[in-house]
């Protein structure tokens, strides 16, 4: 058995959990606040530097640009010029001339250990790169020949010569040094693009070295993933910790200047303010567990004084003592419980009042009313007991209700057991004796159980009515028949006796030859045999349909044709055919052509009391929306509008009654409907023949292309 829940406690672990949550929460997003804020500080802060740093490099780089401009358009040889520019220039150690083929010719230093004039300098890049077709060279650090320091140079093409400046960075290694970590380790590093150290004033033995840092993570990570002034971590095997660092390149050489500072160091300054706001978080959570405690244990006595409330109102004890809650709330509910139970008092009394009167409705209706699960009888009203033969209503509940059903129409019932359902038909036996029943199923919930409601009335007199209407309308399309019969053989008849009459009267005047007599003979043989085509095709219009067969609407509407050709001929109609698809649909052939006669027929009888010179019949055959249409037009002047809603009812005719029953459209409408599955629809319209517009009426005809029909052959 599954354990219930206790609202208390649920409500009380809501309140610590939400208290604890957001905490947290408001803790994790002041850490992560100050975390980025102060990454936003130094990332604020190196940028700046930087700045500063690439103008100071970009102001140096522009004053050796300008003096080698000078250079060039001053150099003599053999003058003092060197000797001035190297004697008033600090940044500047020595200037090399040499000759095409990197022999110094010229030159001057401050400070000179071991360098003349005819020194073979071909072999160094400062030379072998502009000799190569580069305008000017910037070196990487190399140690100078001439103070044994570091130095760089910087050389270009003067005619067929190359002048190398040597270059101290002395001035720039003092301004990057004064730039410093809080742990006292400098923020900058200058780097050529191959990834030689420039500057490092944490270690000037690495420039000294030619240190070349291409392959550490500085380059990996930083130089050659990110671009300039983006920030990234890195893990330094110098420092050996992680670094947080950006650079900028200068664009005249190339250098990359890096500013980095231990991020290590940053974490472990945000280490006092996550302890701090923990603290704040952990007292903040303790007073939060003893508010919601203290909240939880006043809310939970009101809950306690309801529920003993609310138990009383279910034992049926209404007269109970609400005690008044601390929350103003809780009063409204209480006093709402209190109006409650006076009306649940005041309903009990409605209710058995109402059970009274449902009880009552139950038993007088005009249905079967059954309630059963899945056929199991659970009760009935005494209209399905009058109708069993029973006079207990234990006598079927309990029982499986199948045992009255007809055996053809069990199967059908057990598949509607698990479904609600339109009206349908089935046969019941009661007493030996078969009742055809109407039958409607619905699913209802009574007493936390799904039952279904059956309603029944028993249709077996309007099932025998129908037998009777369509025996009626067999025998009055039999006796159109029998008259379209005599219109086919009176001129036959009349060829036949005219013929015997002329043979017996020329035999007695002895005036016969044979040639004559055999013309006669010929012509009564000839007529006898169309009067017995004419019997088979009216026999053969009677015959029942036992199956569905697939025939096409023209061929049938023809063979209709043709058997009232005479009739229509006699009142001078004009029918006039229009058959745009060759149509075919599945039905019964024979009850098809039983429509067409009566609506012809109809027509026909419209016309002939109408008197308009010119009488018309239309009959149209079209398809459309997988529907087959058959419009069938006179101009007999139409249905009054009073009445043109009631021409499909059984009996009803606007004819005289020595001339119709009333009940030809209705099998007509039966027909289409019930056994077709179509629909049939007249309504009144006006039509224009030979420039002259005729009142009359169109019967339309829609039967469905693909269906499936059934028809009951017992009427």
């Amino acid at each position: 058995m599954k354990k219930e829940n206790s609202l208390k406690k649920e409500i009380l672990l809501i309140f610590i959990s939400f208290s604890v949550f957001i905490t947290i929460a408001i803790g994790t997003i002041s850490m992560v606040n100050f975390y980025y804020s102060k990454l936003t500080i130094i990332k604020h802060n190196q940028k700046q530097i930087l700045f500063q740093i690439e103008s100071e490099i970009n102001d140096f780089l522009e004053q050796i640009y300008t003096l080698s401009f000078y250079l060039k358009n001053n150099y003599k040889e053999n003058s003092n010029l060197l000797k001035n520019i190297v004697d008033t220039n600090i940044n500047i150690s020595s200037i090399l001339v040499l000759n095409k083929d990197g022999i110094i010719e010229d030159f001057h230093a401050k400070t000179n250990l071991n360098i003349y004039k005819g020194f073979d300098y071909s072999k160094q890049d400062y030379f072998s790169e502009i000799r190569d077709g580069k305008i000017d060279y910037w070196s990487n650090v190399f140690l100078s020949s001439f103070d044994e320091e570091a130095a760089i140079s910087y050389s270009f093409k003067l005619k067929d010569k190359v002048i190398v400046l040597s270059i101290k960075l002395k001035e720039i290694s003092n301004f990057i040094s004064r730039f410093k970590n809080q742990d006292g380790s400098h923020m900058i590093k200058v780097y050529a693009e191959s990834g030689i150290i420039i500057l490092n004033p944490d270690n000037p033995d690495l420039v000294l070295q030619r240190f070349n840092q291409k392959r550490e993570k500085i380059f990996t990570e930083l130089i050659d993933k990110q671009k300039p002034y983006t920030f990234a971590i890195f893990h330094s095997k110098i420092f050996n910790e992680n670094q947080y660092a950006t650079y900028t390149s200068i664009d005249k050489t190339q250098w990359k200047v890096v500013i980095r500072e231990s991020y290590d160091l940053i974490l472990k300054s945000l280490r006092g303010i996550i302890i701090g706001v923990l603290i704040i978080m952990i007292v903040f959570i303790l007073l939060a567990i003893l508010l919601s405690l203290q909240i939880s244990k006043r809310v939970f006595n009101s809950f306690d004084d309801l529920q003993e409330t609310t138990t009383d109102i279910a034992n049926g004890n209404y007269h109970t003592q609400i005690k008044k809650s601390y929350y103003e709330e809780f009063n409204i509910l209480l006093n709402s419980f209190n109006k409650m139970k006076i009306e649940i008092d005041k309903r009990e009394d409605s209710l058995e009042a109402s059970l009274s009167s449902f009880k009552s409705l139950f038993n007088s209706t005009m249905e079967m009313i059954i309630l059963h699960d899945r056929g199991i009888c659970v009760d009935v009203n005494n209209v399905t007991l009058e109708f069993l033969g029973l006079d207990d209503k234990n006598k079927i509940i309990g029982k499986n209700l199948i045992e009255f059903i007809s055996d053809d129409y069990k199967s059908l019932l057990k598949s509607n057991y698990n479904k609600n359902t339109i009206p349908y038909e089935f046969d019941v036996i009661v007493n030996n004796q078969k009742f055809t029943c109407l039958a409607q199923d619905k699913f209802i919930e009574l007493n936390m159980k799904k039952l279904k409601l059956s309603t029944l009335i028993d249709i077996t007199e309007l099932k025998d009515k129908d037998k009777l209407l369509f025996q009626q309308s067999k025998m009055a399309a039999m006796g159109e028949m029998i008259g379209n019969i005599a219109h086919q053989w009176r001129q036959p008849l009349s060829i036949i006796s005219t013929c015997a009459s002329g043979i017996k009267f020329e035999k007695q005047l002895n005036t016969i030859d044979d040639n004559r007599l055999f013309e006669n003979l010929d012509m009564i043989v000839e007529n006898t045999q169309y009067l017995s085509k004419t019997i088979d095709d009216f026999r053969n219009f009677f015959k029942a349909d036992k199956e569905i067969v697939d025939f096409f609407v023209k061929d049938s509407i023809e063979k209709v044709l043709k058997l009232l050709k005479s009739a229509i001929q006699n009142y001078n109609i004009q029918i006039n055919t229009y058959y745009t698809d060759e149509i075919k649909i599945n039905a019964y052939a024979n009850e098809f052509l039983q429509v067409i006669i009566n609506i012809i027929n109809n027509s026909k009888d419209a016309l002939q009391s109408q008197s308009n010179e010119a009488r018309f019949i239309d009959i149209k055959t079209y398809a459309k929306y997988s529907s087959c249409y058959i419009e069938i037009s006179d101009n007999g002047g139409g249905i009054p509008d009073d009445i043109i809603s009631k021409v499909f009812d059984p009996y009803f005719t606007t004819k005289h009654k020595s001339r119709g029953t009333g009940i030809g459209l209705y099998m007509s409408h039966q027909i289409i409907v019930e056994h077709m599955n179509g629909s049939i629809y007249i309504k009144n319209i006006e039509m224009e023949k030979f420039s002259k517009v005729y009142k009359g009426c169109c019967v339309t005809i829609e039967i469905p292309l693909n269906g499936v029909y059934t028809l009951d052959f017992s009427i």
